[in-house]
């Protein structure tokens, strides 16, 4: 019966393997716990032990890991104790054999698996076993070579569980066995490979660690090892080993600090190199041989590089290169294998760029062919050799620096900016930061104004020079410093003062200006002479802006050029100048020829607006409603297509409608000078969005005048000198004094000015534009504008300068502080008339009538082109005006004293009416005859129209020989509803 069983399981096993041939694994486990069962009932061990060692085979193949590990176990340990008492079963060995591979193999599959602690346990468990065994044949070879194996994954295992110091314990135990089965038999390749193996992991080990002489020890005792010939094995793991000592010896010439040390290190991966090149020949390993090649040219450069770079002498420096040049070119001739061939090429293209850079130091000046000569090197092994590309890329952008500086003419600095802008592109970010910034420095110091901060960017450069490390280079960088520092050295120091339109110079020493000078105020001659005698005695050098031609823009840039050299001396000015001692300004053109085009009439329409003032938090506002905004837009709106200009009073237009004001010049292309409002806290951050000048904290309490332009940013002039109500007084900070002043330029010789209130009346500032300015437009809040009315006529009778000069005052009607007596008015021009015209003068004065304080529109079309010296000329007309009343419904409605109601019906049929004589009958009927006695007319009720226009009254008393439109015109209005 046993027997029977015995044969039974043989059978069932033999079919398993069977199956197991032929790929059906499932089959063939269930064949084999058949013959598992049959062989525990014939109590046969010698036949259990095979079937169960299979039995684990098929578990680990199907992916049951858990019970593979489970069964293999079970059997081994069995094994162990058979093997015991029968040492020489080959049965029980070969069984043993696969069960402790198959353990090996399930904690290999954990481990890929990341499931590392069921790994670490089937490693431990086949170490345990084969340790145990290891007692009973301590010479056994499969014995020695499975422990050596379990310690080398265990402490692969270990170092992926951060358990850095276990792992390397496991590694050395794995080592021991290695060795043991190496000395016992040298020549064997695969016992070298698993030696090489180990200490290549505790290489690997100690590089992490940080244990870089320990990691190279370990590296060069596998190069120990080896003996020829070699096999696959063997040769991969010798080429790990040579590719890894040279990534430590790079790794730590490039933290070594000292110079010596760090060059032995050079020493030893060039040397390595030299020494195994044969060793990659032999076995074809050409990518490796490439990387190796590369690595070792790399440092046997470096290491010339660390020799020359110290030497001062760039003729020993090239001689230095030329030594390594030679070496690489014998070794580029004996070379077979074509990308190490190119490689060689591109190192000596390299080395000969770095002799040729030497040689171009070798004389006082740089010379540049050789420099360029050198880019043409580096640009040929660019490509291939990456330091090469580094050269090229710094040594072209040095020598274009040098080409453009040589001459010491005038700098291109744009250019000179995308020049340094494409060098830095291109370097590599590892690139020594001191040269980066070096170039950066470069346009820095040619676009820095002022003498002081320039001086401080060469002295800076110059210290950053001098910690290059590569003597070359910082000989080339120190001499673009020189040439820079050559270029601003200045032949001459001229000191400029600029006051009412006039540019004074004063030089260190006037003999040193040599021959013709040119000045340039920007892009524009000033002054193209030798100086004179006396301005060379005198030392002083007045440029006449007015005669020139030249009015300030912004801030400039002054440049001085003599016929001797080339180089401009420059200096910057921000045209900032005193007026009445405390008060620094400055008066600059902004031109909007672009934007408006006016022919030589200029139609401007002054706004005569009341509102009602007063003072809080030491700003002087308006009162606004619903009712004012409506005022003001309807004015707007009636004088489309009538005129280039609207100038409304000082304070009249509040910050909020500017926006509204913008979109009506934009749409009509009219030009507004929107009064004057205060800047405040609440609207500071606004102004950008709105105007063409930011604005900051400094400008708080500024009363400036925005004059909207169509189609751009509003420009602003800010009011330099306040009224009494604008004043600081006690604890009240009163009005900021403004430091700008535009004048706008329309068109050849016709430049418009702007003042606002008070700052006409000083004289100093009056006159800087009045030779300058064609009109002069004066938006104000005065109680008194008689006083400007004269010296405006003043200015007219003693010109300052040529042509004709148009003085435009826009004031309102108004109260300040709650005062109910209304003051102001007399909205006007003065302007430059010929003989017959100037008795009418004043006609073109809008003062009150009776005393009555109205609200107007003044047209005034000026002629820009009169003469009066032609007088005699037919045609000739100075002016021509039309005034707009302005009448505001709910007012006129509201007034207890007259009828408001027919005097609306009457201008309603003035506009309507159509008929000459109706028209007329109209007007005289309603009117006031000013002719008659006032007496004659005392306790008379007062006509329709003087009820509430007595300035209409009086312009419509000769009405004989009107046509139609010239009566309505007499008479034109705006009326303002009450919603």
């Amino acid at each position: 019966m046993s027997r029977r069983l015995r044969d039974s399981a043989k059978r069932y096993c033999k079919k398993a393997l069977s199956l197991k041939q032929k790929g059906k694994t499932e089959e063939a486990l269930k064949s084999l716990l058949i013959a598992e069962e049959t062989a525990q009932k014939a109590e046969a061990s010698d036949v259990l032990l095979p079937i169960m060692s299979i039995k684990g085979e098929l578990l680990l193949s199907l992916g049951v890991l858990d019970e593979a590990l489970r069964v293999c176990i079970v059997a081994s340990n069995f094994l162990v104790d058979f093997l015991s008492k029968d040492p020489e079963n080959e049965i029980f060995q070969q069984s043993l054999q696969m069960n402790l591979n198959n353990i090996g193999t399930v904690g290999y599959s954990y481990y890929n698996a990341g499931r590392f602690p069921q790994a670490k346990k089937a490693y431990e468990t086949g170490l345990d076993i084969s340790l145990k065994l290891l007692q009973f044949f301590p010479q056994d070879n499969f014995l020695q070579y499975y422990t050596g194996a379990m310690f080398n994954d265990l402490g692969a295992l270990l170092w992926n569980m951060g358990r850095i110091e276990d792992a390397k314990n496991r590694y050395e135990k794995a080592l021991e066995m290695r060795k043991k089965l190496l000395e016992n038999d040298p020549e064997n390749v695969a016992y070298q490979s698993y030696v090489a193996m180990t200490l290549n992991n505790l290489g690997l080990l100690f590089w992490n660690m940080g244990r870089i002489e320990d990691a190279k020890n370990r590296y060069e005792k596998t190069l120990e090892i080896y003996t020829e010939p070699m096999q696959y094995l063997t040769i991969g793991r010798k080429s790990e080993s040579i590719i890894r000592l040279i990534e430590l010896n790079s790794e730590q010439a490039e933290e070594e600090t000292n110079p010596f040390d760090q060059m032995n290190y050079l020493r030893d991966i060039f040397q390595l190199c030299k020494k195994n090149r044969e060793f990659f020949v032999e076995y074809e390993l050409n990518h490796e041989r490439k990387l190796v090649t590369e690595a070792g040219l790399s440092a046997y450069i470096d290491f010339l590089m660390m020799l020359v770079k110290l030497e001062n002498n760039p003729e020993k420096r090239a001689e230095e290169y030329e030594k390594a040049l030679q070496a690489v070119e014998k070794l580029e001739e004996i070379e077979e294998n074509e990308t190490i061939s190119r490689l060689c090429s591109s190192a000596a293209c390299y080395l000969r760029g770095r002799k040729l850079v030497n040689e171009a130091l070798a004389s006082r000046e740089p010379e540049l062919e050789l420099l360029r000569q050198a880019v043409e090197q580096f640009k040929s092994a660019k490509e291939t050799y990456d330091r090469a590309n580094v050269c090229f890329c710094v040594y072209t952008g040095l020598l274009n620096i040098l080409e453009d500086i040589t001459e010491l003419e005038e700098i291109d600095v744009p250019k000179l900016k995308e020049l340094v802008r494409k060098v830095i592109e291109n370097l590599p970010e590892d690139i020594n930061p001191n040269i980066m910034v070096s170039f950066e420095n470069i346009p820095q110091i040619f676009e820095e104004k002022d003498k002081m901060t320039r001086k401080e960017l060469l002295k800076k450069l110059d210290e950053r020079i001098s910690i290059i490390e590569y003597k070359a280079l910082e000989n080339i960088f120190g001499h673009i410093n020189e040439k820079i520092k050559d270029y601003f050295e200045e032949p001459f120091s001229p000191n400029l003062i600029y006051e009412n339109w006039k540019l004074k110079v004063k030089f260190d020493d006037p003999e040193k200006v040599k021959g013709k000078l040119t000045v340039k105020a920007g892009n524009k001659i000033i002054y193209n002479r030798a100086l004179s005698k006396e301005e060379t005695k005198r030392n002083l050098l007045e440029i006449d802006y007015l005669k020139a031609g030249y009015f300030p823009k912004g801030e400039d840039e002054i440049t001085f050029t003599t016929s001797g050299h080339k180089k401009p001396v420059m200096r910057s000015i921000d045209y900032f100048e005193s007026i009445n001692r405390d008060v620094r300004t400055r008066i600059l053109l902004h031109d909007c020829c672009d934007k408006c085009c006016i022919d030589g009439n200029l139609r401007i329409a002054a706004v005569q607006l009341k509102y009602h003032g007063y003072n809080e938090n030491s700003v002087v506002i308006i009162k606004t409603d619903e009712a004012y905004h409506r005022k003001v837009i309807t004015v707007l709106e009636a004088l489309k297509g009538k005129t280039d200009i609207i100038v409304f009073p000082e304070f009249s237009i509040p910050f909020d409608y500017l926006e509204e004001i913008q979109q009506f010049a934009d749409d009509n292309n009219i030009i507004v000078v929107a009064g004057s409002h205060y800047v405040v806290d609440e609207n500071l951050k606004k102004y950008e969005k709105l105007f063409a000048r930011k604005f900051e904290e400094e400008d708080l309490l500024k009363n400036i005048s925005p004059v909207v332009i169509p189609s751009s940013k509003i420009v602003h002039n800010e009011k330099h000198l306040g009224a009494r109500i604008e004043e600081p007084v006690f604890f009240e900070e009163g009005m900021e004094p403004g430091k700008i002043n535009h004048i706008f330029k329309f068109r050849e010789k016709l430049n418009i000015g702007v003042m606002i209130c008070y700052e006409f009346i000083n004289t100093e500032m009056r006159h800087r534009l009045v030779p300058i300015c064609n009109v002069i437009l004066v938006p104000q809040t005065n109680p008194k504008p008689r006083s400007f009315y004269d010296m405006a006529l003043t200015d007219i009778n003693r010109p300052l300068g040529g042509g004709n000069t148009a003085f435009v005052m826009a004031n309102g009607i108004f109260t300040v502080d709650g005062e109910k007596k209304i003051q102001g008015g007399s909205t006007g021009i003065a302007l430059t008339l010929d003989k017959h015209s100037k008795t009418l003068e004043e006609e073109g004065i809008i003062s009150p009538v009776g005393g009555a304080m109205e609200q107007v529109v003044f047209l005034a079309s000026i002629n820009t082109d009169f003469f009066p010296a032609w007088e005699s000329q037919v045609g000739q007309v100075p002016i021509r005006t039309k005034l707009i009343h302005i009448f505001e419904e709910t007012e006129i409605l509201n007034n207890p004293e007259g009828n408001g109601a027919d005097f609306i019906k009457l201008i309603n049929k003035i506009n309507s009416c159509e008929n000459r004589e109706e028209l007329r009958e109209l007007l005289e009927k309603n009117r006031r005859d000013l002719k008659n006695d006032e007496d004659a007319d005392k306790g008379k009720k007062k006509s329709l129209i003087e009820q509430y226009s007595p300035l209409m009254n009086k312009h419509i008393q000769n009405i004989e020989n009107l046509k139609l439109d010239q009566m309505k015109k007499r008479c034109c209005s705006i009326l303002i509803p009450s919603k």
